[in-house]
């Protein structure tokens, strides 16, 4: 008997499925051991941590040394992550007292192929992705016990935090809010005119931008005597290419947009479906797919929509800080539905047709200008006028992920002809203020800043509502009273911390340390020296 040990009940069932009686699959539920919840538990001076077992944890790790002690070979299959190493890392230290034969089994679908190859080539630990959870771990814990405290004291408020990648994100938002409340809001005016040729309406502008509605009034008075030809009409092709697959920041942004999934709720039905081994892994920054699986996901377009519509397998740069592991988040098998009902399989259904479409041909557009000349008796000199349109030639992936476009085609238009005019209107517009983050668009800026990872999106905005930080407001992330106070408070008082850029460096140094390349205690020294302005003795 052999004994495979991961996270959760879910994952553990389903792989029980796959590897029959020879195999007693086991779950942990989550980590096993970490810093105790009443005290600092790190030693400043040598960063030497105190890992105690979590709640009901000493119990099962006495249920799993019995059966590791029946077991010929344990093989520990926790997530591909620092976390998962992590769990496995406490787990083979605690087992291998019973049983010395372990191996860490890794993968990234939860397949039958999968999991027999993740078992074949099952190998060690790997020490730099536990050195890299040790330190993220360790600089959470110094930040929530030694700054945390400070704003209890000077807020007299004990649900406040302050957070690496919690405190940065919530000053995006707060200063967010603070240019929409210094913006001026200004009004401006363009002259449009209805114009309709063999039954087919469009709009075309005067290309002038009027700051007084009056001054617009008078030129569309002389245009409602108008007479309006065509001057010159070009077609122009374009193409837009297919969207890339998922990555975690991705999918956190499209199932907020158009499903309306907070980023939490987003990552735990991925979790689930990960775990019923419907996707891959779900905490991912890679868009690579593998080319086996691309080609099941081609012959289904070809067979569904036709040879035409069968695009490539693309290869995309990278940023250097990408997992190159693992894979985009994709669905383990060709299946368009899935029978989980509700919310999942919404989810599921976007992934789906994300993926598909991320190998379909390219749309071909083509873009269309007409130029409009008006002579009135009422103008001194004829005025040029232009109308914009759109035509999809060929609908290429937007067959199966719409593609956002509101351009309408412009009619079949010749040189010299005569339009009829329906109206002259004035269309009032005005300068907008930038928009206030959605949980989607906060999660894309922090990526594109460097701030977190994919494992640490999801629990952000639920933390800074937890927190009294934020509320909801129409998908809008509206900060509250107190969190311009602590924002500003912190910003005096620890100015790295609420630094985008040194904190994107701190995270690039823990990605340094997962490659083997920093050690891991200097990246929590550095920190606690400049951050927290503490001289912490190097052993």
């Amino acid at each position: 008997m052999n004994l495979l040990i991961v996270e959760s009940p879910t994952k553990a069932r389903t792989i029980q499925k796959f590897l029959g009686k020879e195999f007693i699959v086991k779950a942990t539920l989550g980590h096993i051991k970490d810093l105790p919840e009443r005290e600092l538990g790190v030693d400043l001076k040598t960063l030497k941590a105190k890992y105690v077992y979590r709640k009901g944890k000493k119990k099962l790790i006495q249920q799993l040394k019995r059966l590791a002690g029946k077991s010929e070979i344990i093989y520990l299959g926790t997530d591909p992550d620092r976390e998962g190493e992590a769990i496995a890392y406490f787990l083979k230290e605690d087992l291998k007292k019973v049983n010395k034969n372990i191996k860490r089994a890794t993968f990234y679908e939860i397949t039958p192929q999968a999991i027999y190859e993740s078992i074949k080539n099952a190998g060690d630990i790997n020490m730099n992705l536990v050195y890299a959870q040790f330190a993220r771990r360790i600089l959470d814990r110094l930040i929530g016990y030694l700054i945390s405290p400070v704003l209890w004291k000077e807020f007299k408020n004990y649900h406040l935090s302050a957070g690496r990648v919690q405190s940065p994100a919530l000053r995006l938002i707060v200063e967010r809010e603070r240019e929409i409340q210094n913006f001026k809001v200004k009004k401006y005016y363009y002259v449009k005119v209805l114009l309709e040729k063999d039954g087919k309406r469009f709009y075309a502008y005067y290309d002038y931008r009027y700051e007084n509605p009056s001054d617009a009034k008078v030129i569309a008075k002389k245009l409602e005597k108008g007479f309006f030809s065509v001057l010159k009409f070009t077609e122009k092709g374009d193409k837009l290419n297919p969207p890339k697959p998922f990555i975690t920041s991705d999918l956190q942004a499209e199932a907020n947009a158009k499903l309306g999934f907070s980023t939490d709720k987003t990552q735990k039905l991925a979790q689930e479906l990960y775990e019923k081994g419907y996707i891959t892994y779900p905490r991912t920054d890679s868009y690579r797919m593998n080319e086996k699986k691309a080609k099941e996901f081609m012959k289904f377009i070809q067979d569904t929509f036709g040879e035409e519509y069968v695009g490539r397998l693309r290869k995309f740069r990278q940023k250097p800080t990408a997992q190159g592991a693992h894979e985009c988040i994709r669905p383990t098998k060709v299946v368009p539905q899935i029978r989980e009902g509700g919310d999942p399989s919404s989810l599921y259904d976007l992934i789906f047709r994300r993926t598909v479409a991320s190998l379909m041909r390219e749309m071909r557009l083509l873009r269309q200008k007409v130029e409009i000349e008006a002579i009135s008796p009422e103008l001194r000199r004829p005025l040029k006028l232009v109308a914009k349109g759109l035509k999809i030639e060929f609908d290429g992936w937007s067959k199966v992920y719409p593609a956002d476009i509101k351009e309408e085609p412009l009619p079949e238009l010749e040189e010299g002809e005569l339009l009829k005019l329906v109206r002259v209107e004035l269309e009032e517009r005005k300068t907008q203020p930038p928009p206030r983050y959605t949980e989607g668009t906060l999660v894309k800026t922090l990526e594109k800043l460097g701030i977190g990872r994919p494992s640490t999106y999801a629990t952000i905005v639920k933390t800074l509502k937890e927190r009294g930080y934020i509320r909801i407001k129409n998908k809008a992330l509206v900060p509250t009273d107190i969190a311009f106070q602590v924002v500003d408070f912190l910003m005096e008082k620890f100015p790295l911390l609420m630094d985008y850029k040194f904190t994107a460096i701190m995270e690039e140094k823990l990605d340094l340390v997962e490659e083997g390349k920093l050690n891991w205690k200097t990246v929590v020294y550095e920190f606690a020296e400049r951050v927290l302005g503490r001289e912490l003795i190097k052993v």
